[in-house]
């Protein structure tokens, strides 16, 4: 189903509110979701659903709640009506024809097409770090997860569980608060190998228009692009509200928050804890240990392209250019070559930092409904 992945996501994390402005929407016009509130379906369904605490946007820059959002992307999806040409599948190979391409899937289904968009996504690819693949592998007890693994759902952690939640960014301090709202009691413990670090979006909103990307386009070296794009980042940072809260927790001792980096970890099937050993960044020379019920992985997603080895032979089989990172150079209109086109991570070499986002996948939008073949 469409969205189901970020869906799947967001409930692990507990996510209220979108860190995006209500204009950062998948309707066509910016503020239609502005609109859309106003509806009377969605007012009916909200009270119906007894959602009528729930605030429809907050501050900074009237970002909606992660209900209104989800509600009105289904009413687009609804409209439009998009589950007439939706096709579930895993794409495994695509070859070029006389009249445009085919995508063959691994159930044997294959589509003809003139045109192909290539919008992958970094959902799929989840950050272990090698200690915790050990300990997975190794514990022969499902003791660690990770909050964007699809398998992974949140009632899962017991409501008595102590937890240790790796990573400090705003799905890690959302999970745990989260975590905090079914036990005030339990034992929380959040680690983190960089310190606190807030903002309010992932990256500056100059990167929706010339103020950054006009120095970004003149820069002919894709490695000076890349970057450019890992600097603009803001990873792992958490919105002021959540750092408020945060720090509420903290100051009320309900989480505790080590600033280290875990070296290694083991399962004690005796008392049936994990056990992480971890050296505190503060200093080399002062370690920690700490044990919980539970690990769970906030580690973000992998650093790489997506696509794995789809992507890796439709390079070969097409003879496709890339940088030295592996990602597509493409035109102007995200064109890799006549009727292929990209979008996403995919595109982020030519869109820039904010690819990623529904507004770089709207930028990404503008741009190929430009092109020659879209005409």
């Amino acid at each position: 189903m469409p969205l189901a992945r970020w869906n799947h996501h967001t409930t692990n994390t507990g996510m209220t509110h979108m860190r995006s402005p209500l204009v950062h929407n998948l309707g066509i016009e910016p503020f239609e979701l502005e609109s859309y509130v106003k509806e009377i379906q969605f007012q009916t369904d909200k009270f119906n659903a007894e959602e009528e605490g729930e605030l429809d946007f907050i501050l900074p820059c009237d970002r909606p709640s992660l209900g209104l959002f989800m509600h009105h992307s289904q009413s687009i999806i609804d409209k439009i009506g998009l589950m007439s040409s939706w096709r579930q599948g895993c794409a495994k190979a695509m070859e070029l024809t006389s009249n445009g391409y085919k995508v063959k899937t691994e159930n044997g289904v294959q589509f003809q097409t003139k045109n192909v968009v290539l919008a992958l996504g970094i959902g799929d690819q989840p950050n272990w770090p090698k200690w915790a693949k050990t300990l997975k592998r190794s514990s022969g007890f499902d003791s660690v997860h990770h909050i964007f693994d699809p398998d992974f759902h949140r009632n899962q952690v017991d409501d008595d569980d102590s937890v240790v939640i790796i990573g400090a960014g705003i799905s890690a301090v959302q999970f745990a608060l989260t975590l905090l709202e079914t036990n005030p009691n339990r034992q929380i413990t959040i680690v983190s190998h960089h310190n606190l670090r807030e903002s309010d979006f992932d990256s500056d909103p100059g990167w929706l228009g010339p103020k950054y990307l006009e120095g970004f386009h003149l820069e002919r070296d894709y490695a000076q692009r890349r970057t450019m794009i890992q600097e603009a980042r803001n990873c792992g940072s958490l919105t002021p509200e959540v750092m408020h809260s945060l720090q509420i927790a903290i100051h009320n001792q309900k989480i505790d928050w080590k600033l280290a980096k875990i070296d290694n970890a083991i399962y004690d099937s005796q008392y049936q804890k994990v056990i992480l050993n971890a050296h505190c960044n503060s200093t080399q020379n002062m370690f920690l240990t700490l044990d919980a019920d539970a690990v769970v992985l906030a580690t973000g997603f992998e650093h790489k392209r997506p696509g794995g080895s789809f992507i890796d032979n439709t390079i070969k089989t097409l003879d496709l250019e890339t940088a030295k990172d592996g990602f597509p150079i493409v035109d102007g209109f995200l064109r890799w070559q006549k009727g292929l086109f990209v979008m996403g991570p995919l595109a982020e070499l030519e869109v820039g930092t904010a690819s990623r986002n529904i507004s770089g996948a709207r930028m990404a939008a503008r741009r190929i409904m430009k092109s020659p073949e879209a005409q």
